[in-house]
């Protein structure tokens, strides 16, 4: 008997024996993690519409970092939080690290030819950019297309107001600061979307607060593009038009502007903060589930994070309120909710207490959960985690989300002939929501949001987080309550919620369960990257040895993957030896996978190529790599610090750049690195991650080693 059909039988074997570990399910309308009881509870208790009335609420202040709006935004939290029954409920305090800004008045006039109010920030926050300064002034109004200083060259703007499509930053530098102009005018879109699909959306922006050394502060009104056009169009017409039909026919070619502007600009630096509540656990206090949303954003911004955060107030509310009815226990572990500014608040809290994350289990984040998906081509993406972070709760996310997706979309065998209900067999409904599908998909990861600081290199916790793209109103006057759906906030609340409720309750009894679902998800992902593994040996770059190296590396690294997201499930073991020889068990059979897959792929390129594949041999750039191994500066503070301050030019992807630092564990060489994030890229494909090349992974790293961010041991 062949070694490879051995090894087939054995495989077989193990596979039969790890599924007698698994539910049958399938196609399913149900979820292993939650009985029929815990669902009906869930869903009985998370509502959409409650969701709805604290995004009503919040969607009234612009909530820029540090401003007045957003520390409005925190005392309407507190108390609404102290309200829904959450424990130690506190504002926590960080530091800023530049000055406020809260503009009290600003409005832009036309006063020749014709009187015409263009902006006021009266109606809404965004038509004056952030960073403006105090103004009271009338000047002539000159057009400088996109505001590069080719096109500024020959144009006069010295004491007048430019007029620029491009963003007003650009302008600011370049005509104002350069030139002399004394204020912008600007129609930019939000995230670069085209004008003729937005042309009366006014895109959030902001300038520079702090002026160059001998410069002044200026500011800059934000148009629509509908609005700047018709700007632009009196400038350029000489004739008598009525282009803004005031029903005064005036002519054209000259227009001049008036602008008063009254903005608070602290002379310290300011500060800025995150709302925290508490469920207190009864029995593992170092294990933390930590949901987030973010209050930081610009006025209205309903979904963009409106949602998030009127999502989990909701879900403080239905804990509480079913603990206290006696319909769910207290849970064995903390949760704990967090209402923050974006990005920074986990950072300058992780620096400030390096200790803390620790103790964190895990974070579940709720960003733009509350999309109507009638409206524009907005999808829920349900992100999961890295490969560098891949573990149990991925499977967790992907079970109760898919359960989710199964019953709340219409499949024509459910409902025609097997007698289920119709259109959804088992709906999550808002009482003033929709009654549309739950378009969502899982998606590979991306940050963007609060969920990527718990995974970053020196916190390790495991993350996952909801975001819907592609979205046609996020940052700018379009994001307000009439595009959020009731019903699509309880769905995204109950995935979330139910995930808490599972991992607040886990323990060593339900290792068994988990460490099933977690291989048996990383099957498909093996399988992924077995079918990644064959397209590269048919058409991937380079010559048959170059291809059939990077087949291997997409193997090898997903079995180290699937064997850290198996082992991962131990963390609900304890001291049970029984259960960690169970998890240990499928750690094996996953490496006895890993070579089948090798197995396989050596008869695809025999196939192919009509030989066997030789040796894999190292480069010297990929020798010198596998002996340099970096490990992170100890200090969190300092590590952060070093971290921003490295500088390197290359060809990698934002996501893989992440990648590369979470892979430092003082263990993996510099081409150990390479090969988990080139493999990543691989099987997600360049169109996603990129290219990952030695030379870029080696630079980055030699640069963080540079600044002191990492060290070679």
């Amino acid at each position: 008997m062949r070694q490879s059909t051995r090894l087939t039988l054995r495989w077989l074997i193990h596979l039969i024996l790890a599924l007698a570990v698994l539910p049958a399910r399938g196609f399913a309308q149900s979820t292993p993690f939650l009985s029929d009881d815990e669902i009906r509870m869930l869903q009985n208790e998370i509502s959409g519409d409650r969701s709805f009335e604290h995004i009503r609420a919040l969607s009234r202040w612009h909530r820029e970092s540090g401003s007045e709006g957003y520390f409005k935004a925190v005392d309407y939290v507190l108390e609404a939080a102290k309200a829904a029954g959450l424990e130690e409920v506190r504002f926590v305090e960080q530091p800023l690290m530049s000055q406020s800004y809260t503009a009290r008045t600003a409005e832009l006039w036309m006063i020749e030819p014709v009187e015409i109010k263009l902006a006021d920030i009266g109606d809404h926050a965004l038509f004056l950019a952030d960073g403006s300064h105090s103004a009271n002034l009338s000047a002539e109004l000159v057009w400088i297309g996109d505001a590069n200083t080719e096109r500024l060259k020959n144009i006069d703007v010295k004491g007048k107001i430019v007029l620029t499509s491009s963003s007003p930053g650009r302008a600011v530098v370049n005509a104002v600061w350069a030139k002399g102009a004394i204020g912008v005018v600007c129609y930019p879109t939000s995230e670069g979307k085209s004008i003729l699909d937005f042309p009366d959306q006014i895109a959030w922006t902001r300038i520079p607060m702090v002026p160059p050394e001998g410069k002044q502060g200026t500011f800059a009104f934000v148009l629509s593009p509908r609005k700047g056009e018709m700007l632009k169009e009196l400038l350029e017409t000489g004739e008598m038009q009525d282009i803004f039909a005031t029903g005064k026919r005036t002519k054209g070619g000259r227009v001049v502007l008036k602008a008063k502007v009254e903005t608070e600009i602290s002379e310290v630096l300011a500060k800025t903060g995150f709302v925290e509540g508490w469920i207190r656990g009864t029995k593992y206090p170092d294990q933390q589930i930590v949901i987030t949303a973010h209050l930081q954003e610009e006025q209205g911004s309903a979904n963009d994070d409106g949602s998030g955060c009127g999502n989990i107030l909701e879900l403080g509310r239905v804990f509480t309120k079913l603990i206290k009815e006696g319909k769910m226990p207290r849970p064995l572990r903390d949760i704990r909710f967090w209402w923050t500014d974006e990005i920074y608040s986990e950072y300058r809290y992780f620096m400030d207490n390096p200790e803390e994350p620790k103790r964190f289990l895990a974070n579940l984040h709720q960003d733009m959960t509350g999309a109507n998906q009638s409206m524009g081509n907005r999808v829920q993406h349900l992100i999961f985690a890295p490969h560098s972070r891949t573990s149990y709760l991925d499977a967790i996310f992907e079970s109760v989300g898919t359960y989710v997706i199964q019953t709340n979309n219409a499949f024509l065998a459910a409902s025609r002939q097997g007698g289920l209900p119709r259109p959804f067999t088992r709906p999550i409904y808002a009482t003033r929501g929709t009654r549309q599908g739950y378009n969502a998909r899982f998606v590979p990861y991306f940050g963007s949001s609060d969920h990527m600081c718990f995974l970053d290199a020196h916190i390790g916790v495991p993350a996952v987080g909801m975001i819907n793209w592609d979205d046609e109103f996020i940052h700018s006057t379009d994001d307000d309550l009439d595009k959020i759906d009731q019903t699509q906030l309880q769905r995204n609340n109950f995935i979330v919620g139910a995930m808490a409720f599972v991992l607040s309750f886990a323990e060593k009894d339900d290792v068994r369960l988990i460490v099933g679902e977690t291989y048996a998800q990383g099957a498909k992902r093996l399988s992924n990257d077995l079918q990644s593994a064959m397209d590269i040996l048919r058409t991937g770059k380079g010559d048959a040895a170059s291809r059939w190296k990077d087949a291997l590396i997409v193997i090898e690294q997903g079995v180290e993957r699937e064997v850290r997201a198996v082992r991962s499930a131990a963390v609900f073991a304890g001291n049970d030896k029984n259960s960690v020889s169970e998890v240990e068990k499928l750690a094996g059979h996953v490496r006895e996978s890993g070579k089948e897959h090798v197995a396989a792929i050596q008869t695809y390129y025999r196939q192919l190529y009509g030989k066997t594949p030789s040796a894999v041999a190292l480069t010297p750039d990929e020798q010198k790599a596998a002996k340099k191994t970096p490990t992170n500066n100890p200090q969190l503070a300092e590590y952060f610090q070093k971290r921003q301050q490295t500088r390197y030019r290359g060809g990698l992807h934002g996501l893989m750049r992440e990648e590369v630092y979470r892979f430092v564990d003082g263990k993996r060489s510099y081409y150990d690195i390479y090969k988990a994030v080139r493999a990543e890229a691989l099987t997600t494909g360049s169109w996603y991650y990129g290219t990952v090349e030695l030379a870029d992974v080696v630079g980055m790293l030699d640069a963080a080693v540079g600044t002191g961010a990492l060290s070679l041991r």
